[in-house]
This record gives C-alpha cells, sequence and structure tokens, in this order.
C-alpha cells in the first residue's frame, strides 16, 4: 500500500547517489539500443537513425558526467544541496536519453524518489539543527567580539561611517589629540594659549596644546567652554566633538599625514572657480563639521559585560522594597546591609510570612477593595515594586519604527518597556513557537506593537504613559487608585479563529496584576510638575571667531559658550 504523500522520509546521500548511477545506466542503455538499430538498418534508414543515435549519445555522455560529480561531492566538500542538483540532472538527461533513443522512459520514476517531500518530524529536526547550528555560531562569535549581534551590527556600520566620513574632516593626527585632551576634561584656554591642565581643577600652568587646531575644533563646533570666574574657559568635547574623535579612532587611516596636505585636501573640496583667491584660502582653513548622517545614525555598541553591569545598576537603583513582593526576581541589596544581617541578625526587626503559599494571601490582602478612612489601614496593602525595564538605544529604534496609532496603543497598555518573568524556553525557541505553532489569526495583533501583544500577561508590563512623560502626578494606577487586575480567564480557539471553550489559567483565584514600574508614589500627594528653570545664557565671544554656520540651521542649534 503506497504511503500518504508528505509522509515518506527524503532520500539519503546515499539514496541519491544510487539514483544517480541508476539514471547514468539507463542512459547508457538507451544510447547503445541506438547504436544497435544504426547497425541493423538499411541504407535508406541510416541517415535518421545516426541522427537519433548521436542524440542519444550526447544524453548519455551527460547522465555519466552528472553522476561522476554526484560520486565526488563529499570529496570536494560540496553542500548536500550541490549532491541533489547533480543527481537530478542527470536523471533529466536519462529522460531526454531514453526520449531520444525511442524507447520506453523509466527514468521518470527516478524523479519521483527526488521530490518527495519531508514530514513534519524531519522539518522540525533540520529546523532545530538550524538553530542550534545559529547558536554556536552566536557564541563564538560572542566569545571572539565580545558582543551581541545588534552591537555588532553597529560597530560594522560604525567602520563603514568613519571610513567614509574621517577624509572629508581634513584631519591630522594633531587634531586627535587636541579632542583627547579635551575628553580628559583638564584642556582650557588662558591669555591665548590652550593648555592641558596636570590636574583636574587646576588651570594653571601644564602642557602646551596647539592653540591653532583648538581655535578651528572650537569654531566648527568640536568643542564648547565653560567660562570660570577668573576668565579661563575650560574646553569639552561636544555631542558631535565625541562622534568624531570615536571615528578618527576607528579609522586613523583617514588622517592626514601633515597639516598642509589636510589643507590642500579641505581646499580642493571646498575652493570654487568663481571665488577669489582670498575666498578659497579663507574656506580652506575652516574645518568641515560633521555630516549629519554619521551624526545621527552613529551609536556607540556596547559589551556584553557592560550591558551585565547596567542591567544590575538599574535593578539595584530601581527597587525599592516596600513589603510588595515579585516572583522569580531576587531582591538586590547593598552589601553593607547583607553583611550587617549575616552578623547580627537579631539587630534586624523580624517580618512574619503569611500562613497561605507565598505571595498568595499577599496578593488577596493586596487587591482587596479599600477600607473606609476612619479604619485602621491594611499594612500588607502596599505597592508592588517590580524592576523597571531601560530600553537600550537599539530597542528604542525599534520603538520609533512603529506606527503612531499603535504606538499609542503600546503607551496606553504599558507595552512600550514589558518586563518579561523568567522562563524554562529559551527566546529563541519562544520565537518559533510563535511563528509556526500560533494560530494565524493571532498574528496580525501580534506584529502591530513593537514587542508583540499575546505573549505578554498583566504582571509583565512596564511605565504607563503618563509616567513615561514624566507627569507621575496622572500616573494611570495613581487615578484608577489601584492596580490593574486581570479576571484570569482565556479562550480556546479552533483552527478558524472562532472561540470553542472558556479556559480558566488560575483556579486559586491568584490575580495576575499590573501595577506601573514607574517608582512614583501612587497615593498620597500628587508630585509637584513644575518645569526646571532655564539655564541661563552667558554673553557672547569676544575674540574667537564665532562658530561658522553648518548645513544644519544655526537656530537648530543649541547654544555654545564662547572662549573669551
Amino acid at each position: 500500500m503506497n504511503e500518504p504523500q508528505g509522509t515518506s522520509a527524503p532520500p539519503e546521500p546515499h539514496q541519491l547517489l544510487q539514483i544517480a548511477r541508476t539514471a547514468a545506466e539507463l542512459a547508457v542503455a538507451a544510447a547503445d539500443h541506438a547504436t544497435e538499430a544504426v547497425c541493423r538498418s538499411r541504407s535508406g534508414s541510416t541517415p535518421r537513425l545516426e541522427e537519433v543515435m548521436h542524440a542519444a549519445h550526447a544524453h548519455a555522455v551527460e547522465a555519466e558526467k552528472y553522476a561522476d560529480w554526484a560520486a565526488g561531492w563529499e570529496a570536494d566538500g560540496a553542500a548536500e544541496y550541490v549532491l541533489h542538483r547533480y543527481v537530478t540532472s542527470a536523471v533529466d538527461a536519462a529522460v531526454r536519453a531514453q526520449s531520444a533513443a525511442g524507447v520506453e522512459v523509466t527514468a521518470t520514476a527516478l524523479r519521483s524518489q527526488l521530490e518527495q517531500p519531508p514530514t513534519a518530524q524531519e522539518r522540525a529536526e533540520r529546523e532545530s539543527e538550524r538553530r542550534r547550528e545559529e547558536a554556536e555560531e552566536e557564541a563564538a562569535e560572542r566569545a571572539a567580539t565580545g558582543m551581541d549581534k545588534d552591537n555588532r551590527h553597529l560597530a560594522r556600520m560604525n567602520d563603514y561611517y568613519a571610513e567614509s566620513e574621517v577624509p572629508e574632516l581634513g584631519w591630522t593626527a594633531g587634531h586627535v589629540r587636541v579632542l583627547e585632551a579635551a575628553e580628559t576634561g583638564r584642556l582650557y584656554w588662558r591669555d591665548k594659549q590652550a593648555r592641558q591642565a596636570a590636574r583636574h581643577g587646576q588651570w594653571e600652568g601644564g602642557r602646551k596644546i596647539s592653540s591653532e587646531r583648538t581655535r578651528a575644533l572650537y569654531g566648527a563646533r568640536f568643542l564648547i567652554g565653560t567660562r570660570r570666574e577668573d576668565g579661563t574657559r575650560v574646553l569639552a568635547l561636544s555631542p558631535m566633538g565625541q562622534v568624531a574623535l570615536e571615528l578618527a579612532r576607528l579609522h586613523p587611516e583617514g588622517l592626514y599625514a601633515t597639516d598642509q596636505e589636510a589643507y590642500q585636501a579641505r581646499y580642493d573640496r571646498v575652493a570654487k572657480r568663481h571665488q577669489r583667491s582670498d575666498d578659497k584660502k579663507a574656506a580652506a582653513r575652516r574645518l568641515p563639521p560633521l555630516y549629519d548622517g554619521a551624526l545621527r545614525f552613529y551609536r556607540r555598541p556596547v559589551t556584553l559585560v557592560e550591558q551585565e553591569l547596567q542591567a544590575q545598576r538599574n535593578a539595584a537603583q530601581q527597587w525599592e522594597d516596600e513589603g510588595g513582593y515579585c516572583p522569580g526576581v531576587q531582591t538586590p541589596r547593598p552589601a553593607a546591609e547583607a553583611a550587617a544581617e549575616s552578623t547580627t541578625p537579631a539587630a534586624r526587626p523580624s517580618i512574619t510570612a503569611p500562613a497561605a503559599p507565598a505571595g498568595q494571601e499577599l496578593l488577596r490582602r493586596l487587591f482587596a477593595p479599600r477600607r473606609m478612612p476612619e479604619q485602621a489601614r491594611d499594612p500588607l496593602r502596599t505597592v508592588i515594586r517590580r524592576p523597571r525595564r531601560t530600553l537600550t538605544p537599539q530597542e528604542r529604534e525599534i520603538v520609533k519604527d512603529v506606527p503612531l496609532l499603535n504606538l499609542q496603543g503600546a503607551l496606553i497598555m504599558g507595552l512600550v518597556d514589558p518586563v518579561p518573568n523568567s522562563s524554562p524556553m529559551p527566546e529563541i525557541d519562544g520565537a518559533w513557537v510563535r511563528e509556526h505553532v500560533w494560530p494565524d489569526h493571532f498574528q496580525p495583533t501580534e506584529k502591530r506593537y513593537p514587542w508583540g501583544f499575546h505573549r505578554w500577561s498583566m504582571c509583565e508590563r512596564g511605565v504607563c504613559w503618563n509616567c513615561r512623560s514624566k507627569r507621575c502626578d496622572l500616573c494611570v494606577h495613581r487615578q484608577k487608585g489601584g492596580p490593574d487586575v486581570d479576571d484570569n480567564k482565556d479562550w480556546v480557539y479552533d483552527s478558524t479563529g472562532h472561540v470553542v471553550s472558556q479556559l480558566i489559567l488560575r483556579a486559586d483565584d491568584a490575580p495576575c496584576v499590573w501595577w506601573c514600574r514607574c517608582p512614583c508614589a501612587k497615593d498620597g500627594p500628587a508630585p509637584s510638575r513644575k518645569p526646571a528653570p532655564a539655564p541661563t545664557p552667558e554673553p557672547a565671544p569676544k575674540e574667537l571667531p564665532p562658530a561658522k554656520t553648518t548645513r544644519r540651521r544655526a537656530a537648530d542649534r543649541p547654544s555654545q559658550d564662547a572662549l573669551f
């Protein structure tokens, strides 16, 4: 009995080699049959039979060629799909040889053996093997570079920006040394001379820095200055100067050897035929600003160690233990507090845990109806403090690409920065399940939001839209008087997307809640919402030339201090 279509296994490499040899034998047999027909022919039919013989012989030679290539595929280091291509070509040549010789075309049966689709289990195994290879490759890349995939991509893009933009700056190594001195925070300008102080805060003496290059970099807005009471100007890197310095470090080959070569390169770039000679020279002496595209798209890659340290700092700073409980998350505490607890445990006040299972009694009492003001307040009804997720620069770019209407919905539901609970399933396996197992009617809603929709429960939601806009006085849970509580019910759908049954997720009536992860207070007096006073601008420069207008409008740039 024939097996159902799609359930038979695809041929293995040794089976493919057998198919190729069989195809070559069939093609040679067809060519021999055509040759025997010529030998037995009479003079009237010989020309036609000779033409058939030559055609069948050519196809047989082609079939043998592909069969020989297939036999040596492993020694040549070819992939398995290349072997499949050789075998397919050999079978096609055998079919043409039999057709040309006029014999029964039996080679078509070999095609059916090649076209057997893999089973679902085999597809899953191949997908698992592919994911395993990708994971091994990713682990090797991380061990070699110390960065994840996104940051490695950033590093490659930064190399591209540096290779194209550094030669356009017209710098020498001396300009880079000036910016490196400013990066230390000890570069200052006094008495028409730039110096690098020996120590921070000591604005006298120190190593001399090229005054001409300092003036040029300040005029191009690579440096900004802060005036002190004694007339000293402390110079620091502007955002454009920081990016330009890092690009120059990535591509030092783009720097010119001497100031004369750098000047000549700038002269060739800016000189116009209709300008006077003095105007051309003046334009060449000015340093061009960094291209807006490189300034806008440059992102410093973050290593895995830096990401881990930043996550630990964020967790330690944003966690406020006020009696709440976050399942699966260990409460970070200062080392001094932990040491004090280990040495003097009796000195610390003891807190009696509820008798019910961990968190259950607490949650039931926490989200019970509010008491009247005259009643005593339950000390357990406090804010549940959960760690807050800080979006990385890459994640911010993903959020910015979301359509505005969907972004508003994600903000309202707290899905811009959700915090996933601990799960035994890796994220790569979860992505595969969402792509191949979830029903199709889930996908449109899932793709509308930056991090999906159906995968998040109430307790995984992040910061509400008011707190994200620095309006903690309008926090959604301050307005509602309590957290949002899920009803712990979901629905079972069929393949067409229709509801067929109701699913109760938690039979013990334990609520799943969302409490805004902003550390602001959710009750009591509303926090102040007065804006911070704007900084007082400093007077205009007197001796140094003003910064030249670049490709961006001057009104769009922040004001900078002059050196004098």
